[in-house]
């Protein structure tokens, strides 16, 4: 029988560099694996969670409004029944904007008043789309806190079947 070759020492060398380096590799992603689990099923975790996402959705919010243009779907409609109201007209028969008759409830037509004179009767969207970011925060952060009361997150028996590696 033939003796082993033996590499050269410094293709060895490199060898195990490689073999170190993957096994690092493999060791960060699995603690990553680990800690993405955590921070998604274990309520211990809920609100760092909650604080990043909020933190995200603020930051992806403020993006849109200042990245994406304007696309008028209502809010002009919504001001023209508001200034009907303001007008004076009552009969939700004669209050109409330009998709056609108002069909919200009269508190609809209270907030948006507020929102009209917030925004200069209307004219300041930007301001309008501000405001609706502090509306939406504070209805997530009033389901964070829900969530958070009741330590609840996804049920166990969906990471049990869930695979991330």
């Amino acid at each position: 029988m033939a003796p082993l070759k033996k590499g050269k020492p410094k293709e060895q060398s490199r060898a195990l560099k490689v073999d170190k380096e993957m096994g690092n590799l493999v060791s960060y992603w699995d603690s990553l694996v680990t800690f993405g689990k955590a921070a998604i099923f274990n309520p211990d975790y809920s609100v760092p969670m909650m604080a990043a996402l909020l933190i995200c959705e603020i930051i992806l919010n403020v993006m849109i409004v200042h990245l994406v243009s304007y696309t008028e779907i209502d809010w002009v409609a919504y001001m023209q029944e508001v200034e009907g109201v303001i007008n004076g007209t009552y009969d939700y028969q004669l209050l109409k904007g330009d998709t056609g008759p108002l069909v919200y409830p009269a508190g609809f037509v209270y907030i948006f008043m507020g929102l009209y004179y917030i925004t200069s009767m209307g004219r300041n969207i930007r301001l309008a789309q501000y405001i609706y970011i502090l509306f939406y925060t504070l209805t997530l952060l009033l389901v964070f806190n829900i969530y958070r009361r009741v330590s609840k997150v996804i049920s166990n028996n969906l990471s049990d079947r869930l695979t991330l590696t």
